[in-house]
């Protein structure tokens, strides 16, 4: 009787993982534009407080995005299908990379890119709550971050949390979302502007 709890278990749970799998793949590939406001929460662990931040986001799969920080600290980072720039405007600097130097440091990597998911991270269902339904995806190699979890809502991304340990998570929400709207090409190309410091390599 043990071995056939074992196995029913076994197998139950495997339907739930492949579950998650297929479910999150198909929204995925079902999605070529994703557009929102959002709401940042990350830790300042010197300080024990939480550092609020929003802004805009705009996202063409495959291969580009736009992150715009609006406040407390105007800052751009764009991918443009071939290098990834980040402009921070109060220290007049813009650093760039070659995205293939850095793709599996990318937390948005599974949304971004065309690879299937389950090449790069182990999907886990997470649960519901808050109302939303939850996935968590774990990098099969090392990256800055331990796992991601995705907060979706009628097969819609509503929330991204970022987990660099149990105790240091990044929080992004999403609102006003808009999906698989016409997106200017413009909004995934970036200049340095004229007298910023340039560091990094093309």
């Amino acid at each position: 009787m043990l071995k056939i709890a074992v196995f029913v278990t076994f197998w139950f749970l495997a339907g739930l993982l492949n579950a998650a799998e297929t479910s999150l793949q198909t929204i995925i590939n079902n999605l070529n534009t994703f557009s929102a406001d959002f709401e940042q929460e990350r830790p300042e662990e010197h300080f024990f407080r939480v550092e609020r931040a929003n802004g805009t986001f705009d996202l063409q799969r495959p291969g580009k995005m736009r992150w715009d920080y609006h406040r407390p600290d105007e800052q751009q980072i764009v991918i443009d299908g071939s290098h990834l720039w980040v402009y921070d405007v109060a220290l007049e600097q813009v650093s760039v990379r070659p995205v293939s130097d850095i793709q599996g440091d990318i937390p948005l990597a599974w949304l971004l890119f065309n690879q299937p998911i389950e090449q790069t991270y182990r999907i886990i269902p997470a649960g519901e709550r808050n109302g939303l339904k939850w996935v968590n995806l774990q990098p099969l190699n090392a990256t800055f971050f331990q796992s991601v979890e995705i907060g979706l809502k009628d097969g819609v991304l509503q929330e991204v949390w970022m987990y660099q340990s149990s105790d240091n998570v990044t929080k992004v929400r999403f609102k006003n979302i808009r999906i698989n709207q016409p997106i200017s090409p413009r909004a995934f190309e970036f200049t340095p502007p004229q007298g910023v410091d340039v560091v990094g390599n093309l």
